[in-house]
C-alpha cells in the first residue's frame, strides 16, 4: 500500500520543482527525501521524477500519481473537518480567511468579539483575495471565509461550496483633500471624465467594474495606477496622483488628508458574503463566527 508521509514527499516535489528546495520546505535533507521518493517509486511500481536543466519534474506516472494524492488530501481534510464539526465548537481551530478591506473593519471587531464569547478557539487568519479564498474553503483549507462579488462579476462556486449574503458595499469615491469636488455632498461618475485613476489588478477588483461603469457614464478612463493594496491607493489618491473607487468597508479606515464621498450611481456596490463548506462539513465555531460578522455588518451600517 501506498504511505500518505512519501505522497505529502511527492506532492511538495511537483509543488516546488526542485528536491533541494522539496527538502527545505518539509525539514529534510535532500538525500533523505530522496529515499522517500526511492520508496515511493518501489510502492508505486513506475519511476514517478525525472531530471532536467532547472530540477525535476513528474513523469506521466507521477502526474497520474499526484491526481489522486490531491484528490485524498482533499478527502482527509474534509475527514478532519466532519469530526471537528461533531464537537461544541468551543474548542479545536477556525481557519479564516478574509479579503484586504474586510481586514480593515469587519474582519477584526467580529473576530474579537468571537474570541471573548469563546476563548478556547483558536482562531487562524489568513489574507486571501476571493478566487483564492473560494478554493481554499473548496479544499477544506479555510472552515470560513469572507468574499465579495460585484453584479457584473459574479462568484463562480464549487458544488461543495455554500455562501450567504452579509452586507452591500456601495463603492464610493476617494479623491485628495484640494480637489474641485471634494466639498461635494455626492458625486457624480460623469464629473470625473478626465480624471487620472487609480485601478485593481485582479479579477473580482475594481478591474472589471471601473471601465464599463465610466463608459456608461460616457467617458473613457485614464488609468494612471494598478494595485489592489489599499494603502498604497490611499497614499496615491492622498497625493493627488489620481481618484479611486472606494469601498463603503474602507471608510473607518480613511486617511484623514483624503476624503471619500457616496457616489450617485447605484449600480456601484458588491455584495459581501461569507463562504463555508457545504453543511455537513460546517464547523459550529465558523455558524458562531458568522452571528458576530451580521451583528458587526448591522453596527457599521447603522453608524
Amino acid at each position: 500500500m501506498l504511505d500518505l508521509a512519501r505522497l505529502r514527499v511527492l506532492r511538495e516535489v511537483a509543488r516546488h520543482g526542485s528536491l533541494t528546495r522539496a527538502a527545505a520546505a518539509l525539514s529534510y535533507t535532500t538525500s533523505a527525501l530522496s529515499q522517500q521518493i526511492s520508496v515511493l517509486e518501489r510502492e508505486a511500481g513506475a519511476r514517478l521524477l525525472e531530471r532536467h536543466a532547472r530540477g525535476v519534474r513528474l513523469t506521466e506516472a507521477g502526474r497520474a500519481l499526484l491526481a489522486h494524492t490531491e484528490r485524498i488530501m482533499t478527502e482527509l481534510r474534509a475527514a478532519e473537518s466532519t469530526l471537528a464539526a461533531i464537537g461544541s465548537g468551543e474548542g479545536g481551530r477556525l481557519r479564516f480567511g478574509s479579503f484586504t478591506t474586510a481586514n480593515a473593519t469587519l474582519m477584526p471587531l467580529a473576530v474579537r468579539a468571537f474570541l471573548r464569547e469563546r476563548p478556547g478557539v483558536s482562531v487562524e487568519l489568513v489574507e486571501a483575495d476571493r478566487d483564492e479564498a473560494v478554493a481554499a474553503v473548496a479544499a477544506h483549507e479555510l472552515d470560513l471565509a469572507l468574499v465579495y462579488e460585484f453584479p457584473a462579476v459574479p462568484l463562480v462556486l464549487p458544488a461543495n461550496v455554500e455562501t450567504r449574503p452579509l452586507l452591500v458595499d456601495a463603492l464610493h469615491i476617494a479623491l485628495p483633500t484640494g480637489h474641485r469636488l471634494a466639498g461635494s455632498a455626492r458625486v457624480r461618475l460623469a464629473d470625473l471624465a478626465g480624471e487620472r485613476w487609480i485601478q485593481g489588478v485582479r479579477r473580482g477588483s475594481t478591474l472589471d467594474v471601473l471601465p464599463g461603469a465610466c463608459r456608461q457614464a460616457g467617458f473613457e478612463p485614464v488609468i494612471a495606477f494598478r494595485t489592489d493594496d489599499q494603502m498604497t491607493v490611499r497614499g496615491l489618491v492622498a497625493a493627488g496622483l489620481g481618484v479611486a473607487l472606494a469601498p463603503f468597508l474602507t471608510l473607518p479606515a480613511t486617511a484623514p488628508d483624503l476624503v471619500v464621498r457616496p457616489l450617485d450611481e447605484p449600480s456601484l456596490t458588491r455584495t459581501v458574503l461569507t463562504a463555508t463548506p457545504a453543511q455537513e462539513h460546517r464547523l459550529p465555531a465558523a455558524a458562531a463566527m458568522i452571528e458576530h460578522l451580521r451583528s458587526v455588518s448591522a453596527r457599521l451600517r447603522s453608524a
